[in-house]
């Protein structure tokens, strides 16, 4: 399959990028859904007083 040493190296370098990349987005992600979780209740009193008409 692979014609030198170099294209070899290279394939071996591109997967490790690759993969490398997709464990990054993955914590990212993970962290984005934890801190989602984790936000502050929002006050339902807030919402229900009366606004002043347009």
């Amino acid at each position: 399959m692979y014609l030198t040493i170099d294209t070899a190296r290279a394939e071996t370098a591109y997967r490790q990028e690759r993969i490398k990349r997709e464990f990054g987005r993955a914590t990212a992600r993970r962290q984005r859904r934890e801190q989602a979780s984790q936000s502050e209740p929002r006050h339902a009193r807030r919402a229900l007083r009366p606004t002043p008409a347009a």
